[in-house]
């Protein structure tokens, strides 16, 4: 168990440090069976005038899951954020939970009804949150945790406070607190310090609960957390933005073309290669890289200027003018794929037909040249994960600059004007991404300042809630679980991983998009497309990100079906995802479109679908999606081109 390994690590390992000036644990009391949870908790931060939040995450090595070998995690990383993410995994464990009676990912309606086992509230103003609770299904009935997740991104920057009651075990028997918080619930001694010293911020607790209706001694479990600032999570990315496009723009854009073909084939008349000048903000341009920080700002440092490979397509009906002008059209690659997947049949035969110019690059971080950096670390020392954020923010730098490369001097380039014969014009500037694409687009689009409209397909956020239910995160998932065989521990890992990708992936960015756009930052506008059944990209994912961007939904808008055990098929009621009519034509808002393409009821819980049904690449491949993508970026409307239920 972890607590033993907690007990033989620390006995002797110079990183077991206290957590402030007077002594404190690294584990907290209140779950004594797992030293880091409940998590995300206040109990692991301190005050700090300096930030936005006036918090600081103050991790002790000793806090972290254990590994195979009792290692603990170098916290310097985490102890770099103001709070936790604003869309964590909420975390605990009670041993032989059963899940009867929780709130499920296909009713998060019934998170606010007054009778609630879990309850999520903002502590300053007693707002309940929607949520959905389950128990990890990868593991046995006595060593499954207790994940909660919010429906949508919470605020940043703000107190949250989780609540449990009524919990039973497999048995129907109440589940029994810890003694710890029978101490501060019912006022009993301990003698544990880290309880009595915090009666007085627990009696606030009580009392915020009492305030809304949630008595005390029907409590089992509570405790507090506050969520990062914003500009705690976005400053890094936004500071390379600015001053990297201030540094191109000061050198022009600077590029080379390395690989001209033409007639490519019946759809594409020139493919373009070249080298574009990128400015470097890491300890090096390859895998494995870390962000150079200001030790007094933190802000990225600059480097010196690198160069990043980009791919363009000149379709045949750009090039006979059949399109006049062409949309210009960045794609966003798959998970731990290359930019070579904008040369995809399908795309290349969607950017013919339509007048798409096709440009992309690799996002540095998660391509295939990635893969083994981020292998390595995964089955070796956690410590580094932020080598995945690093280098991602750096590559989103790169598709920013290369925008930018393609609305300047690329665009004037004889080898892309085709001697002038295209007429550009250099505001019809569009993303479109899928899958890693997608899920990164949302980071994108809250990020761009030479893009308005995107198109995110298969998109979805957190990777924390996606990781567990994709087919894809199986061969990292072996070798983590061999670092972490505890499933409470690997659990929880994942959890702390969410904390650092929060700095560049959808968690920090998905609220950004449309109505809270970021500092110096246009608004935008988004289309969803996702499919029922994919086995890569939970659908959950997509809710959380187009609830969090405040995206619509037609009123025929497919529902996911789940089977539940043996008893039946279970449709979901989809939350707050607002429905329109489907003779609307939708000109303001963004909106998610699904698309039903014959796979059987999905499995309930933290699994993917059969992968034998994958339908991951079923929606950009539809005649009608393609045509809702055209309409959207040409007009900004989106109507139901499906007169109906989408089929793929």
């Amino acid at each position: 168990m972890a607590n033993l390994l907690f007990m033989l690590y620390s006995a002797t390992s110079v990183l077991f440090l206290p957590l402030a000036s007077s002594y404190q644990s690294p584990c907290d009391s209140l779950t004594p069976e797992y030293c880091a949870l409940p998590f995300p908790s206040s109990y692991y931060t301190a005050p700090d005038p300096s930030t936005a939040t006036g918090l600081k995450v103050n991790f002790s090595s000793a806090t972290f899951p254990l590994d195979i070998i009792g290692r603990g995690v170098n916290p310097a990383e985490w102890n770099t954020l103001d709070g936790f993410s604003p869309f964590p995994s909420i975390l605990t464990y009670f041993p032989h939970l059963s899940d009867f009676n929780l709130p499920p990912h296909w009713d998060i309606q019934q998170s606010l009804a007054e009778d609630s086992p879990t309850i999520l509230i903002e502590a300053d103003t007693g707002e309940r949150i929607a949520h959905f609770a389950e128990l990890d299904t990868a593991a046995n009935l006595a060593e499954r945790a207790l994940m909660i997740w919010p429906s949508k991104r919470l605020k940043s920057g703000t107190r949250y406070i989780v609540a449990l009651r009524y919990l039973e075990d497999e048995s129907e028997r109440p589940i029994q607190p810890s003694p710890g918080f029978i101490a501060l619930r019912d006022k009993t001694t301990s003698k544990d310090p880290d309880i009595e010293s915090r009666r007085q911020l627990f009696e606030e607790i009580f009392s915020t609960l009492s305030s809304i209706g949630i008595t005390r001694n029907s409590l089992q479990l509570a405790w507090d957390f506050n969520t990062a600032s914003i500009k705690c999570l976005t400053q890094r990315l936004l500071f390379m933005r600015d001053d990297g496009l201030a540094r191109t723009s000061a050198k022009g854009s600077e590029y080379i073309l390395t690989k001209v073909e033409d007639n490519l084939n019946e759809n594409i008349f020139r493919k373009i290669q070249g080298y574009m000048s990128v400015p470097i903000y890491t300890d090096g341009d390859l895998p494995g890289a870390h962000l150079v920080l200001d030790p007094f700002t933190m802000l990225p440092v600059y480097q010196e200027q690198s160069s990043a490979l980009f791919t363009l397509l000149i379709p045949h009906s750009v090039a006979n003018s059949t399109h006049s002008p062409p949309l210009l059209l960045q794609y966003g690659h798959g998970l731990f794929g290359s930019q070579s997947e904008v040369e995809s049949g399908y795309l290349e035969a969607e950017a013919n037909e339509y007048g798409y110019i096709l440009f992309a690059c690799d996002w540095w971080g998660m391509s295939e040249l990635d893969v083994p950096s981020i292998a390595l670390m995964i089955g070796t020392d956690i410590s580094h994960f932020s080598i995945i954020p690093d280098r991602l923010t750096q590559g989103m730098l790169n598709a920013h600059i290369l925008m930018r490369l393609v609305k300047s001097t690329l665009s004037a380039d004889p080898m892309v004007n085709l001697n002038g014969s295209v007429k550009i014009d250099t505001e019809l500037t569009y993303y479109y991404g899928n899958s890693l694409g997608g899920i990164l687009g949302d980071v994108y689009m809250a990020s761009t300042v030479d893009v308005k409209k995107g198109v995110l397909g298969v998109a979805g956020g957190p990777f924390g809630l996606l990781l567990p239910r994709s087919k894809d995160f199986i061969p990292f998932e072996v070798s983590m679980r061999i670092l972490y065989p505890d499933p409470v521990d690997f659990i929880t890992a994942l959890g702390f991983a969410n904390m650092i990708w929060s700095r560049l992936e959808p968690s920090a960015y998905m609220a950004s998009i449309t109505a809270d756009p970021l500092p110096n930052t246009p608004t935008h506008r988004v289309l969803f497309h996702y499919a029922l059944g994919d086995a890569q990209v939970n659908v959950l994912a997509l809710y959380s990100v187009a609830r969090s961007a405040g995206a619509v939904m037609f009123e025929s808008n497919v529902r996911c079906s789940f089977q539940n055990g043996s008893s039946g098929v279970i449709t979901e009621k989809l939350y707050e995802l607002p429905l329109v009519s489907d003779s609307a034509v939708i000109t303001q808002d963004s909106v998610a479109v699904g698309f039903e393409c014959g796979s059987p009821p999905e499995p309930l819980g933290n699994r993917p679908p059969d992968s034998k049904y994958d339908t991951h690449v079923r929606p950009r491949k539809s005649p009608l999606a393609q045509k809702q993508i055209d309409d959207f970026l040409r007009t900004g409307q989106v109507t139901n081109v499906c007169n109906g239920k989408c089929i793929c």
